[in-house]
């Protein structure tokens, strides 16, 4: 797995109501923040939840228990052309997605 350091962990949602479940859950657990889905991504829903600290099996371990389906990305810092590179930690998830396969 890419480390933090090289960008951050992103997880999006294809509704709102999913990303806003996830946010409840997800922030009695770890920093995060709520932000405007990056347009490196293509969900249908325009909420994402940036991980703000380096805890990647702690956050694989939330993401294997969720129960909306849920991308997880590793965005980098550096943006080239305007867009940042877009690593896919886990696709689709555990309950499927439209977005999977990207």
């Amino acid at each position: 797995m890419a480390d933090i350091s090289d960008g951050f962990y992103v997880m999006a949602f294809n509704s709102t109501s999913h990303s806003i479940q996830t946010e409840k859950k997800a922030g009695e657990l770890f920093k995060i923040a709520v932000i405007p889905t990056p347009r490196e991504l293509t969900n249908d829903c325009g909420l994402a939840i940036k991980f703000l600290e380096n805890d990647l099996p702690g956050i694989l371990q939330f993401y294997e228990r969720l129960t909306v389906p849920a991308d997880l990305y590793l965005l980098s810092n550096e943006k080239i052309a305007g867009r940042r590179k877009v690593k896919t930690i886990k696709p689709a998830g555990p309950l499927g997605s439209e977005s999977a396969g990207k």
